[in-house]
């Protein structure tokens, strides 16, 4: 997986020692703003629901249609996966975790081809 480092002060306001980048998605549709608003989106969700103040990078992982996983590296704990639903026309976490039931991303509408692993 491809990883661009994205210069964080023009997509969303973040903390200077916050690193941010974005990955190769399937959908080719996926641009520069959409990809910012993605991040953002996930920085947002992450810092809301982490429950301290650390310093992590965003990596997109995939995206199909109006749903998003990203990953979570922190700088001192384990890594950890977001998801995300865009709904009318903003993106939003739907849930953050190290690991999810497929019947639990099944409930919250995420596409069978985000799971991460993709069986029933």
């Amino acid at each position: 997986m491809k990883v661009y480092n994205l210069v964080a002060f023009l997509l969303i306001p973040l903390a200077p020692s916050q690193a941010v980048s974005a990955g190769d998605t399937r959908t080719t549709s996926t641009g520069k703003a959409e990809t910012g608003a993605i991040v953002s989106a996930a920085t947002d969700y992450v810092k809301r629901n982490s429950g301290r103040n650390m310093e992590f990078r965003i990596t997109i992982e995939d995206v199909s249609g109006d749903f998003a996983r990203a990953r979570v590296d922190p700088k001192r704990n384990d890594p950890a996966l977001v998801y995300l639903k865009r709904t009318g026309g903003k993106w939003e976490g739907l849930t953050i975790g190290t690991s999810f039931q497929n019947s639990d991303l099944k409930e919250l509408g995420v596409p069978k081809n985000l799971w991460r692993w993709n069986h029933d």
